[in-house]
């Protein structure tokens, strides 16, 4: 009898299914995830937790229109953006011709750029980018006005160009820094207006000629609005131009 009682269900050994059945940790709803993850035990969740924690712990979270000023200040400043405005700076080529920068004007976009909350690296690159493509324009527009001047003009392009680069020699600082911000100094239309100044306020003899006198123009260089582009020439053209530029525009090379 004793034999029988042994083999009954309730002194049976317990099977195998019996006892995952007794020690399962997880609902069935989490079954999936726990297989998915390789979680054996609730410590190995945990320990996936703290993992997790730490990863968010270090990204940034985005303000919400509920957000406070100084927790949006915060958060530019976790992106990139300066504590101030002073923070920004501006890089340009050495080869871009001083008058296209405007410092008041920077000024003003670093303060708009730091409102907004732009990083430091975003700011710099719109900026340098930006006077980049000013510099491409200028040299485009005076090679486009050369070359349609060259073609007009023919063979007295050299003469004509002289005299009207003279005529706005003789013009005031403020007008002659005016056409070089513009680039009116390189527009056809405009050149040729001083050309045709400048024939009217010379003597007949230096503009046609004579038997006693001088048939050249006073020596003027022919990129008059490019100071830069003759600072390491040593040919005599680089020579004359610095040489003018010192002179009558109080350039520093």
């Amino acid at each position: 009898m004793a034999n029988e009682s042994e083999s009954g269900l309730l002194t049976a050994p317990a099977e195998e299914g019996n006892q995952e059945q007794a020690t399962q940790w997880f609902s069935k709803e989490n079954a999936e995830v726990v297989k998915r993850t390789g979680w054996k035990t609730p410590d190995d969740a945990i320990k996936g937790y703290r993992g997790l924690e730490k990863d968010f712990s270090g990204r940034v979270k985005m303000p919400t229109p509920e957000s406070s000023a100084e927790e949006i200040r915060a958060f530019y400043q976790r992106t990139g953006c300066p504590e101030n405005p002073e923070g920004y700076e501006v890089k340009v080529s050495e080869n871009m011709p001083a008058f296209l920068r405007d410092e008041e004007i920077e000024g003003d976009m670093k303060k708009i750029a730091y409102e907004m909350g732009v990083s430091k690296q975003g700011f710099e690159t719109i900026v340098s980018k930006f006077y980049e493509r000013q510099a491409e324009r200028l040299q485009q527009s005076l090679s486009q006005g050369e070359a349609q001047l060259k073609q007009e003009l023919g063979d007295k392009y050299k003469t004509e160009l002289a005299i009207g680069q003279r005529f706005a020699a003789n013009c005031s600082n403020e007008f002659r820094q005016l056409i070089e911000q513009t680039g009116l100094g390189n527009n056809p239309i405009f050149i040729k207006e001083f050309i045709g100044l400048g024939k009217k306020t010379m003597n007949d003899s230096l503009i046609k000629g004579s038997s006693g006198g001088n048939t050249e123009p006073e020596y003027v260089p022919q990129f008059i609005n490019s100071p830069q582009q003759y600072s390491t020439g040593e040919d005599e053209e680089s020579k004359k131009a610095r040489e003018w530029f010192t002179r009558v525009k109080n350039y520093k090379y």
